[in-house]
């Protein structure tokens, strides 16, 4: 399951299946609501219609591989698989349509299919994984993959047609990316700007004064300006819009009472007997699967003190099979079952790390010729061990305990490192090399102790009985406040917290202060402009009552839209005009930051590519402001986006004539190559108009 959980994390097409695939390869047999009315469409994509029906199929054919691996599907998981379908949706109908026209087609060869799953081209989720590597060679074992791809070939033929639809596209996505990366090119003129930039170097003092200074009711903001500012910047890209809708919402929380607590309590002494009498892992993960809450299925080691102190003494003295419990801890209910006493093997070493990480290949090899020579030099003299963690080893984590790294299993370290700690016998001191560098290990001690594992089945008291008062009062709040006014008003008098969610956009699972939102979601996204209140909508252990306030189109926004955000640029404009303005003719920076009760500040050795002026201001246009001057100038007033700035030059050192051979026109077009498939597909998305109404029926 904790492979599982990892994918799980990913939420991509590709991570579910190689999920059902691992399952059925690790754990298995190997050697096992919707609403909307009205418009039936979860979205569109490039002007395509995606139906609720087409996309909830997708999300059910691969919800149905997790069940039939024996996964848990939660809500999370639901949630995490209908992204994952989304997002390969948005894919299929841009960078699939751009690589077919491209060339690239829409399959490939059996061939070049094989090369990706066991060939000498395998997908890195599976080149990855330890689950398909040799335990010797640390490489990836082909014929364990070949093997695998048999068996899911000939058993589960609906997992084989799914990684096929996710491997195929997956491919020919990357030769798209591979061609577009390569389109990318770095001219002579590029490096000369990126080298001048970096060795442009200006020593300057200044002094800044915040907006942030000037009291807000100073700079009221009159209708007319506010209008003024609207019009001229309401096209401005940054300022475009996305729908949201905007509401407020008031929480009932229920809280559990005596006879909740009593009846969660009486369940547990139930299942009790039940996991008493199950034998063997499946019998024990079955029960915790079907009736635990976080339905932790493996058995995991148990800390000593983790339960409250008489349930902890009986835990950790039971005998295998014992179940202790139910105790209570914290809002839940918990029955513990000693799973297994398991011999856990640990090794204590230390090291001296030599990194290679972001160095060419000659430079690794000059690592691996120093590591040789270090490690000669430890083997006649092993007291040097600690100066020389200290003097070369690049592992800030264990440079403080001169390279010690205490107790710890086989499953902490990276596997090269694992075997250089335990296959070597105490006394040993040997090279292992990882993605990291080359590590210099010397194992100080190796051990085995007894672990206690567990399986857990918690309970968390549910307010059932509280939760009837709890909607009585919130149906009635709703019923007596239909409309926004009352909403809010009877609120405050109430004492009930009233809370406001400024945007709630189309793509949005979530609501802030909420837990399990969907209902809230789905009534704030389906209610009409004159909507009355809410009924009671679920939320976890609360009800929630909404009000809705706007719905707000996406494009040029409209003036209430962004009243207060337009209305603090004006503000802004009009403190910077005045600063500025007791600024002016001013050159004596010192008299000038006493007369503002600022202090002066430099600069050091700065450079024209710099982010940030020191302080944390940063503002490109202040920065080219300031590097235009010339050396002993003091510049005039400088407006940036949070403070105004006048700055003395006192020496600015210009790049002059690029030396032969420093030009690094790689490393740029690299970085430009880094960036290109990300910018390529975020602008094929904004190009295709993505309409994303998942929230209308999930």
């Amino acid at each position: 399951m904790a492979v599982i959980g990892k994918i799980r994390e990913r939420g991509t097409l590709l991570g579910i299946i190689v999920g059902g695939a691992l399952a059925l390869f690790v754990i298995g047999d190997f050697l096992g609501h919707r609403t909307g009315g009205g418009d039936r469409n979860v979205g569109s994509i490039a002007g395509t219609d995606i139906s609720v029906e087409d996309f909830s199929n997708r999300v059910d054919q691969q919800l149905e591989l997790y069940r039939q691996n024996g996964t848990t599907v939660d809500d999370q998981l639901q949630e995490q698989v209908r992204n994952g379908v989304w997002n390969d949706l948005v894919r299929e109908r841009t960078l699939m349509v751009q690589a077919d026209e491209a060339g690239f087609g829409s399959s490939i060869s059996r061939e070049e299919y094989d090369d990706i799953r066991f060939g000498n081209n395998v997908l890195p989720d599976f080149k990855n994984n330890q689950s398909f590597k040799d335990p010797k060679t640390g490489q990836v074992d082909n014929a364990k993959l070949r093997q695998y791809f048999k068996y899911v070939q000939e058993n589960n033929l609906a997992l084989y047609d799914m990684q096929k639809k996710t491997f195929v596209p997956q491919r020919i996505q990357a030769k798209y990316n591979d061609l577009v990366k390569k389109c990318c090119f770095v001219n002579k003129a590029q490096v000369q700007d990126d080298w001048a930039a970096k060795n442009t170097k200006a020593d300057f003092e200044f002094v800044a004064q915040r907006l942030e200074s000037e009291p807000d009711s100073l700079y009221p903001v009159g209708d007319q300006e506010l209008r003024r500012f609207y019009d001229a910047h309401k096209n401005d890209r940054k300022y475009r819009q996305t729908a949201f809708r905007s509401f407020a919402y008031v929480r009932f929380e229920a809280t559990p009472t005596q006879e909740d607590i009593d009846n969660t309590r009486k369940d547990m002494e139930g299942l009790k007997a039940d996991f008493i009498a199950a034998h063997g892992f499946k019998a024990d993960s079955a029960l915790v699967a079907a009736y635990s809450d976080t339905k932790n299925t493996q058995p995991t080691p148990y800390a000593e003190g983790t339960a409250d102190h008489l349930n902890d003494s009986l835990i950790i003295h039971a005998d295998t099979g014992a179940v202790v419990g139910p105790f209570r801890e914290g809002s839940a209910w918990k029955l513990v079952k000693v799973a297994e006493l398991a011999d856990v093997k640990e090794a204590r070493v230390r090291h001296i790390l030599l990194g290679t990480q972001g160095k060419s290949p000659e430079q690794e090899q000059e690592t691996k010729q120093r590591a040789d020579s270090l490690l000669a030099v430890l083997k006649k003299d092993r007291s040097k061990f600690g100066a020389l963690v200290e003097k070369f080893s690049d592992d800030p984590g264990s440079k403080s305990t001169g390279g010690v790294y205490e107790w710890f299993d086989e499953k902490r370290m990276v596997p090269e490192f694992t075997k250089a700690s335990f296959n070597e016998p105490v006394g040993a001191i040997t090279i292992a090399k990882t993605s990291y560098g080359y590590h210099i290990v010397e194992v100080l001690g190796q051990r085995t102790r007894k672990e206690r594992r567990v399986l857990t089945i918690d309970r968390k008291i549910a307010p059932i009985q509280a939760m009837k008062a709890t909607w009585k009062l919130a149906n009635e709040f709703s019923l007596n406040n239909p409309d926004t006014a009352s909403f809010r008003k009877t609120a405050g008098e109430k004492g009930f917290t009233y809370t406001p969610v400024d945007q709630l956009r189309p793509d949005q699972s979530f609501v802030p202060g909420l837990q399990e939102a969907g209902e809230v979601v789905r009534w704030v996204n389906h209610a009409e402009a004159d909507a009355k209140s809410s009924e009671p909508l679920t939320s976890g252990d609360s009800y929630v009552v909404c009000s809705l306030q706007g719905i707000h189109k996406a494009g040029v926004p409209a003036l209430n839209d962004v009243r207060v955000a337009f209305s603090k640029e004006v503000r802004n404009e009009k403190k910077a005009d005045a600063i500025a303005a007791r600024m002016k003719d001013k050159p004596d920076i010192q008299a000038l930051a006493n007369e503002f009760k600022v202090n002066v500040q430099n600069s050091g050795n700065m450079a024209f590519a710099a982010n940030t002026i020191p302080g944390g201001y940063s503002d490109p246009a202040v920065i080219g402001g300031i590097f235009a001057l010339d050396s002993n100038a003091t510049s005039g007033p400088l407006k940036g986006d949070v403070a105004v700035f006048v700055a003395h030059m006192r020496k600015l050192d210009a790049a002059g004539q690029m030396p032969q051979g420093a030009e690094d026109v790689k490393m740029m077009t690299d970085r430009v190559r880094n960036r290109a498939a990300g910018q390529v597909f975020n602008a094929l998305k904004e190009a295709a108009d993505v309409e994303d109404n998942r929230s209308k029926f999930y």
